[in-house]
């Protein structure tokens, strides 16, 4: 049966089908290959190991369907986003992401104590440390953290961060609008009830 929905209600429907199915994989798999029973328990066993046969061949194809209606829902979707250019923008939005996240932590990583590379000769003697005692020469000493980024850099990273922020909103606010597009996709009722779409 055919069932119209929002592509992202797609995605969540692709989500629920291979839930079951693994759910039902797992079962075909344990009938097929650990089913056990007490050497005592005679009685009835070919029918009860036919009906777990049976109930394994059937979840076996469901499994087989509900992983070619999977396929069949994320190739329409794949579609459908190209089209629309969702992964673009997706990519977009992560890429201004990244660099937002790269200029916060240098505008953050700005620490009171930093100090600017011509201050360094400055500094106060004790900070400098006196001349190891075994003789070679090197100092011991607290060390300091230069501060590589000066005023107008942060200031343009602050400006950047804004504005990659305000980026990658926009475009997953576009993403959000775009996933309430609506697409058809035939799926087999069985597998429509397992995804919660028969009425």
């Amino acid at each position: 049966m055919k069932h119209t929905l929002t592509l992202s209600r797609w995605h969540k429907v692709a989500e629920r089908m291979q839930l079951a199915i693994k759910e039902r994989e797992t079962a075909v798999k344990s009938a097929y290959t650990a089913t056990a029973i007490s050497p005592w328990n005679k009685a009835a066993v070919e029918e009860k190991a036919a009906e777990i046969a049976r109930r394994a061949a059937a979840d076996l194809a469901l499994v087989e369907s509900g992983a070619q209606a999977v396929a069949t829902i994320r190739a329409a979707l794949a579609l459908r986003n190209a089209a629309l250019g969702v992964s673009a923008r997706l990519a977009e939005a992560e890429a201004a992401r990244r660099r937002a996240a790269l200029y916060r932590a240098i505008v953050e990583g700005q620490k009171p104590d930093m100090v600017r590379p011509e201050d360094v000769r400055t500094l106060p003697a004790e900070l400098v440390g006196e001349t190891e005692s075994w003789g070679f020469g090197r100092r011991t000493a607290l060390t300091v953290t230069l501060q590589t980024a000066d005023a107008a850099l942060l200031a343009e990273l602050r400006t950047k961060l804004g504005r990659e922020e305000a980026r990658a909103t926009r475009l997953l606010d576009e993403v959000a609008d775009l996933n309430r597009e609506r697409l058809e996709i035939d799926v087999p009722d069985e597998l429509a009830r397992i995804a919660g779409l028969a009425e």
